[in-house]
């Protein structure tokens, strides 16, 4: 046992500061108990702590800071997204605008059952291409938020999708052009084929590359 009048004197270095206590005890010794000296006090002694200075932090280089954002990007995200958006409607909308052309070019609508039949069909097939064009133009809007981002493999696959974009466009713009009269499809086939020109461009711009990663 350790003698209380001769307390240790290296106490433990890993012990927190409530552990390091030493009992000072002026009377002398300890008396029988249950009785304790009344002159006894604890001395709370701070052993073993140190400071730990942290050295400052490198300031981050200029050229070891992300690139701002250029607006070729920028720009170029919301074109992707508004031709997407346009894409959806050319069909449909060169569908429903030649209507009595797909009813009376044969002569088969004879009746007015037969007319509300043949419109009806039409609509039916202008609703599925809508459907479709949606679903195909789904993966334009999500690469070219991910273009915001800087990320070279959104680039490259918008690129791919722009190529299949035109070409589509391109078909689409032949059909509405062939067919008896002037439609907003022609119109809107033209715009959605330069959006896609202006947007495959912007994000090939010098500025755009230094941000592409």
């Amino acid at each position: 046992m350790t003698d209380p009048q001769n307390p240790p004197q290296d106490p433990n270095p890993w012990a927190s500061p409530d552990q390091n206590v030493q009992w000072q005890n002026p009377a002398g010794a300890y008396p029988a108990y249950p009785a304790y000296p009344a002159t006894g006090q604890y001395q709370v002694s701070h052993v073993g702590q140190a400071s730990f200075a942290m050295a400052p932090l490198a300031p981050a280089l200029p050229q070891e800071l992300a690139p701002a954002r250029p607006a070729t990007i920028t720009a170029a995200m919301w074109i992707w997204i508004a031709g997407a958006v346009l894409s959806v409607a050319v069909v449909p909308v060169m569908l429903l605008s030649n209507t009595d052309y797909f009813l009376n070019h044969d002569g088969s609508i004879i009746s007015a059952e037969d007319r509300k039949a043949g419109e009806f069909g039409v609509r039916a097939m202008a609703l599925m291409f809508g459907f479709a064009m949606l679903v195909a133009a789904a993966p334009y809007v999500a690469f070219a938020i991910v273009l915001r981002n800087g990320q070279n493999w959104a680039r490259i696959l918008l690129t791919i999708l722009g190529v299949l974009g035109f070409l589509t466009m391109i078909a689409v713009l032949l059909i509405a052009l062939a067919a008896q009269v002037w439609q907003p499809a022609v119109t809107i086939s033209i715009v959605v084929i330069g959006l896609i020109v202006a947007a495959v461009v912007l994000q090939f711009l010098p500025a755009s590359n230094k941000f592409v990663r």
